[in-house]
């Protein structure tokens, strides 16, 4: 990098927008809770404030918007933002007219991380990657010589809609997937259910490592759960390299050991020891750096 670039990060539960320095650091960054915007326009004007103040001396030229949504190069119109309805039908030339003077460059998150990732980070070295992110929700990218594998209607690496267990008629669904089971999202629920409205994941975690016996039960659980998504995923796709991110995984980097223990037993026995999962290098930065870097990419195209 030879250039100042802003990349925001636009995630369920917070949006950050940082300067990114030439040599892929954050210079500044500030942080937003997403659910406080109601709408579009207060969502995309905050984060004009939020560019101008991390760069106020106006070094970048170009802005990174990383965004959890299926994306190509097509994309003209956000579809399928569950996770943040708000942003579902917004046209992309209204984004791009939120932030004058800057060229704008768009991607899915975990394929701006993921890219940062294989070229950059822990997967650098490997022509075919492979990058999840455990948060709020799951998503999860493919990395093959040099580019982004983005699928015809740019929905490929949505592992978060893996279904991987049976739920019972009493609880209320039929299938369950990896984001139902694995996220943030579903760590933070399983909490409450639990402990009560106050608790989280991250008080999950604490019960689990003071070895109460539910949130053991519980966590263990979710290793397994886990585990089987990966191991699915290695078996079908073969990568070089599978890097983890994501809150759930960069705050508890044990888990990573624990996942693959179990996902060893599930592999054929000769991919057993040749690959392991890793995470992420850039850890909680990684979607920031990654905005940023995507831009400066695709600039370059």
């Amino acid at each position: 990098m030879n250039e100042y670039v802003i990349g925001v990060d636009i995630g369920a539960t917070n949006i950050r927008v940082g300067l990114i320095g030439k040599e892929l650091s954050v210079i500044r960054m500030e942080t937003a809770i997403t659910r406080r915007f109601k709408t579009t326009d207060e969502m995309f004007g905050e984060i004009f404030r939020m560019a101008e103040r991390v760069d106020p001396q106006k070094n970048a030229k170009k802005i990174g918007i990383a965004l959890p949504v299926p994306w190509n190069e097509q994309t003209q119109v956000i579809k399928d933002a569950d996770n943040i309805p708000v942003l579902d039908g917004i046209r992309i030339e209204y984004i791009q007219s939120c932030f004058p003077g800057l060229d704008v460059y768009f991607d899915n998150d975990v394929n701006a991380a993921g890219l940062l990732e294989a070229e950059k980070g822990a997967a650098a070295g490997k022509s075919y990657s492979l990058y999840m992110t455990v948060s709020t929700g799951i998503g999860m990218s493919v990395y093959y010589n040099g580019q982004m594998i983005r699928g015809d209607n740019g929905y490929a690496g949505e592992a978060g809609r893996m279904i991987i267990g049976q739920a019972s008629e009493e609880e209320g669904t039929k299938e369950m997937t990896l984001e139902s089971l694995c996220s943030g999202r579903a760590l933070d629920a399983r909490s409450k259910l639990i402990y009560g409205e106050s608790a989280d994941a991250e008080y999950l975690f604490e019960k689990f490592k003071d070895k109460e016996e539910i949130a053991v039960k519980v966590i263990k659980e979710w290793i397994e759960h886990f585990s089987r998504a990966v191991a699915s995923i290695i078996q079908l796709m073969d990568p070089g390299a599978f890097v983890l991110g994501g809150a759930v995984i960069c705050c508890n980097p044990w888990l990573i050991d624990e996942i693959n223990h179990k996902m060893k037993e599930k592999l054929y026995a000769n991919l057993r020891g040749k690959i392991k999962l890793g995470i992420c290098e850039f850890g909680g930065e990684a979607g920031v750096i990654g905005a940023g870097y995507m831009a400066l990419n695709q600039a370059k195209e």
